[in-house]
């Protein structure tokens, strides 16, 4: 089924990083490219991980400048970020990483 305007209450509204989702694809760290499309990220953290770590780029940081943010394991976070990449170098392994636009 195509996407119904007449369905969506949030049609025509101005998009801001604090607006709901309208797409969103899983994201794989890489330490060289930039995300296809720059949005908000939702990270899931297994409970079986004792620490997890994130290292992103936010859209206005130089490629030098990444920040490290810890997650808590066994929960769900949504960066508070607009990211632009998400490196792997840094980031823990066994992490579920979405792009949230």
């Amino acid at each position: 089924m195509p996407y119904d305007a007449a369905r969506d209450p949030w049609h025509r509204r101005a998009l801001s990083p604090a607006a709901l989702g309208r797409a969103g694809a899983l994201v794989v760290p890489n330490d060289a490219a930039d995300l296809p499309r720059y949005g908000r990220l939702r990270v899931f953290v297994p409970a079986t991980l004792a620490s997890a770590d994130i290292r992103i780029l936010p859209v206005d940081a130089a490629d030098d400048a990444p920040l490290t943010l810890p997650l808590p394991p066994g929960q769900v976070s949504v960066l508070e970020f607009l990211v632009r990449r998400v490196l792997a170098s840094g980031t823990s392994a066994g992490l579920t990483i979405h792009r949230v636009d």
